[in-house]
């Protein structure tokens, strides 16, 4: 079955307690897509990582928020050191 990546944003605490948001690749199937296990996938990859999650968004809630820039013109979420993950059936 052909698969997709999906770039998903978590908003989430860190181990110290503060804010936080862990960028996500997640590939999926788009039956996969359409029941949300993205969503889910994104979530585990963040908690695994040490955060605790509270909200997942993907690149086609918001666009704009995946390429968006700091104050400085620099991106906002560094792409090339996000995980990618697998959605599960």
């Amino acid at each position: 079955m052909k698969t997709q990546t999906i770039r998903c944003i978590v908003a989430a605490t860190d181990g110290g307690g503060e804010p936080s948001l862990f960028p996500v690749f997640v590939e999926c199937t788009e039956d996969q897509y359409h029941d949300g296990l993205h969503y889910v996938a994104a979530r585990e990859a963040a908690e695994d990582a040490g955060y605790e999650a509270y909200l997942v968004l993907d690149e086609n809630d918001h666009a704009d928020l995946m390429d968006a820039t700091d104050k400085h013109g620099g991106p906002l979420f560094w792409w090339g050191e996000a995980p990618i993950v697998r959605a599960d059936p």
